[in-house]
Parts: structure tokens; sequence; C-alpha cells
């Protein structure tokens, strides 16, 4: 799945990007239920744009096709 087919998330969601990883400043638990219907989502955030947000074992991932960084 890339960015354009991930389904676009409401803006009631704020990450950012921090250095080597993204944080998730509000929306945790609509983000949480939305990735129980869907394995991966596209976010907004700012000054990056579009920001696909998969659920590994791991944890949240963050990025686009090129780059993952873990979402805290």
């Amino acid at each position: 799945m890339t960015i354009s087919d991930a389904p676009i998330i409401s803006p009631d969601i704020l990450i950012v990007r921090e250095g080597n990883c993204y944080r998730l400043l509000h929306g945790h638990l609509r983000l949480a239920n939305i990735l129980l219907q869907s394995e991966e989502v596209a976010v907004a955030v700012q000054e990056e744009g579009l920001v696909t947000i998969t659920k590994t074992r791991n944890g949240y991932m963050a990025g686009n096709e090129t780059q993952r960084l873990p979402l805290y």
C-alpha cells in the first residue's frame, strides 16, 4: 500500500517530527481505533505532508515509502 492508497484520517490527530522519530501529541485513542480496522493510514504532519502510520509488533511506525521512523 502506498501513501496515496492509505485512507486519510481527520485532522484531530496531531503528529509532529522530532529528530529521528515522530511524536503523537493528540488523538492517541482515535489513531488506535482506526488502526484496528486498517493496516495503515495517512496523516498530515506539519512541514512533512502526508505520512503513513503503520502498526507493527514493535509499535507504531511513521514515514513515507523510503523512510520509516518510530512514532511515540
